[in-house]
């Protein structure tokens, strides 16, 4: 495994322990010492940096016992103590400086600490707090049922593939991607088998259902954190968890809090009230969970093969619900366009806006994103990387060791391109002129959140997969609805207020057949999905007294929201997702 020189680790250790309170530096083992011991500090890879007690786990476990691991909120390291000293020692010697963190394209930090820091007590985090309407049933059905539930579901063989699992409906069909649902009826309701089951929910005072999924998960495989639509569904969502235990993971889509909530075998979770409209759930894809032991301390639940059974009643008039900041229903948050609408949006809201804004726009955008040329200049000497919508081409020389080609929709911005001397083409990103199987990579960075139409956005991903060789590797970037992730502002939202749009005063919405556009006001959160964007050009460009102000379209993404477009192509498999300054990222390789 590649590794930084020792001289560099001891002056980022030397550098951290410098700048840390005295959370861990009075405990402290220098490197020079000899003596290891079973406490290690991980002093670049907590919470604040974007890391999970999962992915710690799966670099350490397999040196031995792991007794604790303690990541604190807002910290940028985390302790992990073994049960002995070995196989600490075994673990700092192979992995201390090594590329081991997130997909080894970080260097992992350590240092020996004499014992576990006695004031990490007060800095553990305080117990989560479920949101309200979240309830769980444990041996909500028995062994028996159980049984007859997984005869009849497991042996019926019309099932949809999906990326991370099988899936099956019954009622009307649960729509994965936009989370609403298909009103026209399936051929098969409920089974009359789940008769008693729908009893008990009726006596627990929810209504009814008509529609049911049933996913079947083998070890390893989720879903992506989602809100079942509010207009498509009623108050009260039913999961009833067969065959093996597992970890449900919460985010409050109001403040970033998270719960994760161990679902045993046998047991009904009740989804409504908050939980239900402003929370998201999901499933994270891997191997095992790590949970809280009896004893307080950490343990691991390996992941088996599980099948879930999710209950719901199909809503025929709108949400009225309390949640109206989410609410689709009173938002009208993100719209159903026709093709053509769709057509004349694009066409009004970002080609022309582009070719208009392509000389400012160009002076604004000079510096590559550090992941975005991380991710380029991991590829070897003469590969082939296509830039689907390419911009002012800053991308195009980040490794002048690769042949880079650009596409972009705007002929001013191809032609800054051209005067400096890059590769381009004028292209629709939905259909790129390349061939089959022909890139080692391709980047997609800001481009698919300026689709106004889900299907758009997905033809772009697939036609990224038709251009990429099998093993190559693609990196997208779409701007993020949570601009705020905890209590991290995103760059954009710190930007300097003189820097702000001169249009703060918002003009009213554009109205068209299906839809009514918002103007977001800049530098502020973003209320509603499907938005328009002022650009203000500054007095050079302008031909008048009065500085004229564009309006781009911008379909921005709610967390999991591009991870379950990634779920629709087949012959994919997703190497990291990540968020990056206000932006939802995925790298997937063709498979």
């Amino acid at each position: 495994m590649k590794k930084v020189t020792e001289k560099k680790v001891a002056r980022k250790v030397a550098k951290f322990f410098a700048n840390v309170s005295n959370d861990v530096s009075n405990t402290f083992i220098g490197i020079g010492n000899s003596s290891p011991s079973r406490f290690l500090c991980l002093i670049n890879a907590g919470l604040l940096n974007g890391f999970t007690r999962e992915e710690i786990f799966d670099i350490f476990i397999g040196f031995g016992e792991i007794e604790n691991l303690v990541m604190i909120e807002r910290k940028s390291y985390c302790i992990l103590s073994f049960k002995n000293e070995c196989a600490a020692a075994e673990s700092y010697e192979k992995l201390n400086g090594s590329f081991c963190l997130k997909g080894e394209t970080k260097v992992l930090y350590l240092s020996y600490l004499e014992k576990f820091p006695t004031n990490m007590i007060d800095l553990k985090e305080s117990p989560k707090v479920w949101p309200s309407g979240l309830k769980l049933k444990e041996n909500f059905i028995s062994e028996e049922e159980e049984e007859k539930l997984l005869d009849l579901t497991v042996s019926d063989p019309q099932t949809l593939q999906l990326k991370h699992r099988t899936v099956k409906h019954y009622g009307f069909e649960f729509k994965y991607g936009s989370n609403k649902v298909d009103r026209n009826p399936l051929p098969n309701a409920i089974p009359e088998e789940m008769e008693p089951i729908i009893k008990k929910f009726v006596e627990l005072g929810i209504t009814r259902p008509n529609q049911l999924t049933v996913n079947h998960y083998a070890p390893g495989q989720g879903i992506p954190l989602h809100t079942d639509t509010h207009s498509s569904f009623e108050d009260g969502i039913i999961s009833i968890s067969l065959c093996s235990d597992i970890v449900m993971d919460f985010m409050s889509n109001d403040d970033g809090r998270r719960v994760s909530i161990v679902l045993p075998r046998r047991s009904c979770l009740i989804i409504s009230q908050e939980s239900r409209y402003s929370w998201s759930h999901g499933i994270t894809p891997r191997k095992y969970d790590v949970t809280q032991a009896a004893d307080n301390g950490l343990t691991v639940i390996r992941r088996e093969n599980r099948t879930s059974l999710t209950f719901r009643k199909v809503r025929t008039s709108k949400c009225d619900c309390t949640f109206s900041r989410w609410c689709d229903s009173q938002l009208e948050d993100s719209a159903d366009l026709s093709e053509k609408t769709a057509d004349n949006i694009e066409r009004k809201h970002v080609f022309h806006v582009y070719d208009e804004i392509a000389s400012h726009f160009s002076e604004t955008r000079h510096s590559p994103w550090p992941n975005v040329k991380a991710f380029i200049k991991s590829f070897p000497v003469g590969s082939l990387l296509l830039d689907i919508g390419c911009g002012n081409g800053k991308y195009l020389t980040c490794s002048q060791s690769l042949f880079s080609i650009g596409t972009d929709r705007s002929k001013q911005l191809l032609n800054v391109c051209r005067k400096r001397g890059y590769q381009v083409v004028n292209a629709d990103c939905r259909a790129s002129p390349f061939r089959d199987d022909i890139a080692d990579a391709a980047i997609c960075i800001a481009v698919i959140h300026h689709l106004a139409t889900e299907d758009r956005r997905l033809q772009t991903l697939q036609d990224i997969s038709r251009i990429l060789r099998k093993g190559g590797r693609a990196l997208v970037y779409v701007w993020a609805k949570e601009q705020e992730i905890g209590t991290r502002k995103s760059t954009y939202l710190l930007q300097k207020k003189s820097n702000v749009s001169r249009a703060e005063i918002c003009p009213a919405p554009e109205t068209y057949s299906e839809a009514v556009l918002p103007v977001h006001v800049n530098r502020t959160d973003f209320k509603h999905a499907d938005v328009l964007v002022p650009w203000s050009l500054n007095s050079k460009e302008s031909t008048g007294t009065d500085t004229p102000t564009y309006f781009r379209f911008y379909h921005v993404f709610k967390e999991g929201e591009l991870d379950n477009l990634c779920s629709k192509i087949s012959n994919i498999s997703i190497r990291r997702s990540y968020y990056d300054q206000g932006n939802w990222c995925i790298e997937f390789e063709k498979e």
